[in-house]
């Protein structure tokens, strides 16, 4: 077993679809360990929910792709000119499972499929609540690619795609 594949196995089951995609990104960016990016991306989810909640708009230029920044900023705009402010706390990250890697050019992306615990309730300018809750916990299932340039000095990686998982 080479150093490659102990650091893929510990991800991805030997002879799967997605342990040959990790081995394809290692190909392309020796540097990248799925475990550390792993942890990475785990750190990552938490401080992207919570700047979102806080309208924290520099926290997540630096961690997000300009297109999905440019969401972001629009969602946290239209809760400012409506007066609503949004409290969330995260609880827990119960699940983070890489599901997808892939190539596309020099762009290595990985998909991860988050679950997590949340208490969130948006108010409005008098605090009354207009969505979800101030107490109850609510499991939510995301999504989220991640993506970098393989040949970029840059190491970090920027999230591009967010989705409500199914």
């Amino acid at each position: 077993e080479s150093p490659t594949d102990a650091i893929v196995n510990e991800i991805a089951k030997p002879g799967t679809k997605l342990n040959r995609q990790l081995k394809d990104v290692i190909a392309a960016d020796p540097s990248f360990n799925p475990s550390a990016f792993l942890e990475g991306a785990k750190l990552a989810y938490e401080m992207i929910v919570t700047a979102f909640a806080d309208g924290d708009r520099k926290t997540l230029r630096n961690m997000l792709g300009k297109e999905l920044f440019e969401e972001f900023a629009a969602a946290i705009n239209e809760r400012e000119a409506k007066g609503h402010r949004m409290e969330s706390r995260f609880v827990s990250l119960d699940k983070a499972e890489i599901k997808h890697a892939e190539l596309a050019g020099n762009e290595a992306r990985i998909t991860i499929d988050f679950v997590s615990q949340l208490v969130s309730a948006t108010r409005d300018k008098d605090g009354n609540i207009v969505e979800g809750s101030a107490e109850a916990l609510t499991e939510v299932e995301d999504l989220w690619m991640f993506a970098r340039d393989v040949k970029s000095s840059d190491p970090n990686w920027k999230l591009v795609e967010n989705n409500e998982a199914a």
